[in-house]
């Protein structure tokens, strides 16, 4: 069992357990992500407001500030991934800031483990 596997399972455990996942939200209602090469944009997601919190002490995003903020697991696979004006292409999936590398997926990978 890889790495990658065990960081995914835990994350769709703990979200499908809490029903909801933590995105960052600006102090101008804005959302915190990374604009992808034409293609959209690559959206940080947490399993817990701790592990979103803790992002943002390690990372320090630059401009405003960035409050964690839980988003109901429905609400964010049926409206915010299908939005096309949002355009999210991937997910990072539980970022802790102190590491480039993290697990990304696709919101279609993230749909088909939903189901």
């Amino acid at each position: 069992m890889s790495i990658e596997y065990l960081g995914e399972k835990v994350f769709l455990q703990e979200s499908k357990d809490a029903a909801q996942v933590w995105v960052l939200r600006g102090t101008h209602k804005n959302i915190y992500a990374m604009e992808l090469d034409k293609t959209g944009f690559s959206l940080p997601v947490w399993s817990s407001e701790e592990k979103a919190a803790d992002f943002v002490k390690n990372a320090r995003p630059i401009g405003q500030k960035y409050k964690p903020e839980a988003v109901p697991l429905g609400v964010f696979s049926q409206t915010w991934l299908s939005d096309q004006s949002m355009a999210i292409a991937e997910l990072q999936i539980n970022p802790d800031g102190k590491s480039t590398r993290v697990l990304v997926i696709t919101k279609e990978e993230f749909w088909s483990i939903q189901a």
